[in-house]
């Protein structure tokens, strides 16, 4: 997952000597300023060694085949949630379905939620398809080249602007994810950002490189990945392992220390799976809030749990969704085909969030029955994935 904080070189220097000093073990630039003396020649040390082993061992990921704007767009979206080996063959997927902005803007959501389906987290995949809408429909034909063009678009915070205009575009700004601060915590030996990402943001907007600035940026997001790890870094192989302050005072796994993390919530989830002979399938969306856009099998309750009778439950597995936790339970109905119709035409008309994990607040609910074929046009979640698993293999 990323985090992130950018900064332009100019920008992070006029503001820090208004910050209090998180200076490094030799006091030079540590707090994120020019550094000097010692510290500059450490500097084009560390840029040195960095991009040198970058240049070497770079990964030959899809998106990195080109500086296309939009390419390089669309794989920082997918990685802002998911592993580089699961994104990997999901960007190839989507970039033959969606080749340009013009034909992902052109897409129908349904078709944007289908690409995206085994990425999770499809607010995503929204807020995407409509910042390349509202490009297209300003005449643009490619990611902006402007700092402020790129954020006023939907879905496009600090981060995603800095990464694409610094790939894409060779603009001078540092990009800081989550793999950067973990490195940047080693490099100068220190804790945790505060609220506004410092002392990491203007130690980031330091060391850029601004002749190589999206190669910098990658490279210490590769190395973040591949070896200064969480937990217990690859020290005997890193790079600029010379120059990390925390590796030499024999303490790069404590840093940077662990966040507290969110206390997981656990709720029962008990689902309807309701088919007819011909293997049609009755799914709705709306009714659980967590995946409140998606097709999935009914909430086992009200008419559909009239429908479905004594039947006992199929299946259990767990599921989980951020820091919720679900006992998933499945019942698998068959019914006539005019039965299973009957129930799609008789959808409540509001969902509550109320008995899966959610705060109650209620939201429109549709049904529809779909035949088999017709899953591979809809964003399919995993949830829907596991619930379905034995049911299309038995079809």
């Amino acid at each position: 997952m990323r985090t992130a904080a950018v900064a332009s070189t100019s920008a992070a220097t006029r503001s820090v000597a208004q910050r209090p000093s998180h200076a490094g073990a030799d006091g030079e630039g540590g707090n994120g300023g020019p550094a000097s003396g010692a510290g500059a020649v450490r500097d084009r040390s560390l840029r040195r060694s960095l991009l040198r082993w970058f240049d070497a061992h770079r990964r030959d990921l899809p998106w990195r085949r080109d500086r296309d704007s939009y390419r390089v767009w669309v794989s920082e979206v997918m990685l802002q949630q998911t592993r580089i080996e699961v994104a990997g063959p999901a960007f190839e997927r989507f970039v033959a379905r969606f080749p340009d902005l013009g034909s992902l803007a052109r897409a129908p959501e349904e078709a944007v939620l289908a690409a995206w389906s085994g990425l999770g987290y499809y607010r995503r995949a929204r807020t995407l398809h409509a910042a390349a809408r509202a490009l297209v429909e300003r005449g643009e034909r490619a990611f902006p080249r402007d700092v402020t063009a790129a954020r006023a678009l939907p879905g496009v915070g600090e981060y995603t602007a800095a990464a694409v205009l610094s790939i894409a575009w060779g603009l001078p700004l540092s990009a800081v994810d989550g793999n950067v601060v973990r490195v940047l915590s080693r490099l100068e030996r220190l804790g945790l950002p505060d609220g506004r990402g410092e002392p990491h943001r203007a130690i980031a907007a330091r060391l850029l490189d601004r002749a190589r600035p999206g190669d910098w940026n990658q490279a210490l997001m590769e190395l973040g990945q591949s070896i200064c790890r969480a937990g217990t870094p690859d020290c005997a192989t890193c790079p600029v392992a010379r120059d990390c302050r925390a590796h030499a005072a024999g303490v790069e796994a404590l840093h940077p220390p662990r966040r507290v993390r969110r206390a997981t919530e656990r709720h029962d989830l008990h689902l309807l799976v309701l088919r007819d002979r011909a293997g049609r399938l009755l799914l709705e969306r709306g009714a659980f809030p967590h995946l409140a856009g998606l097709w999935l099998p009914t909430l086992d309750r009200g008419d559909a749990a009239e429908l479905a009778g004594d039947a006992a439950a199929t299946k259990s597995f767990a599921h989980a969704i951020l820091h919720h936790s679900f006992a998933v339970r499945v019942r698998t109905v068959r019914l006539p085909a005019r039965t299973l119709d009957r129930a799609a035409r008789s959808a409540p008309g509001a969902g509550s969030a109320g008995g899966a994990g959610g705060g109650g607040a209620a939201r429109a609910v549709e049904r529809r029955v779909f035949r088999p074929a017709d899953l591979e046009a809809i964003g399919r979640s995993s949830l829907l994935t596991k619930a379905l698993r034995d049911v299309q293999a038995a079809t």
